[in-house]
């Protein structure tokens, strides 16, 4: 169904891989230019990527962060057919929860961004939301 937009997002991905320079010609700042004398293996992208993905927090991260996507996802989708299979003729219902859902997370990510940047108590909310989310 998404083979077009697959497509294009590998494309994407393939160009920013091997076309993007890790770093412009000039320097964008006198920081940037400090930075520019040291070793070149120290500042690069790829091993940023590595050692990123080598983060045992970052790829538990990932994880939850895909399955709670994939779940909204998933319902959002499928909310049509499941909620006029027990239903039938809640068309316009369905169209409300829908917007219901969107509208309550658009909300919810202001709200709990807000309350992270006061508190700093990521790992806390995180393990929270996973536990609310299934």
């Amino acid at each position: 169904m998404f083979y077009g937009t697959a497509g294009v997002s590998t494309l994407l991905f393939l160009l920013t891989i091997f076309v993007i320079k890790d770093r412009p010609p000039l320097p964008p700042s006198k920081a940037q230019a400090v930075l520019s004398t040291g070793p070149a293996e120290d500042y690069s992208y790829k091993k940023s990527i590595i050692n990123l993905f080598k983060n045992k927090p970052f790829i538990l991260l990932l994880i939850s962060y895909g399955i709670m996507t994939g779940s909204f996802y998933s319902v959002s989708t499928l909310l049509n057919q499941m909620i006029i299979s027990h239903y039938p003729g809640e068309e316009l219902n369905t169209g409300r929860i829908g917007l219901t859902l969107v509208v309550a997370g658009m909300f919810g990510s202001i709200l709990c961004g807000i309350w992270l940047d006061r508190t700093k108590t990521y790992k806390y909310f995180n393990l929270c939301t996973c536990y609310c989310h299934f």
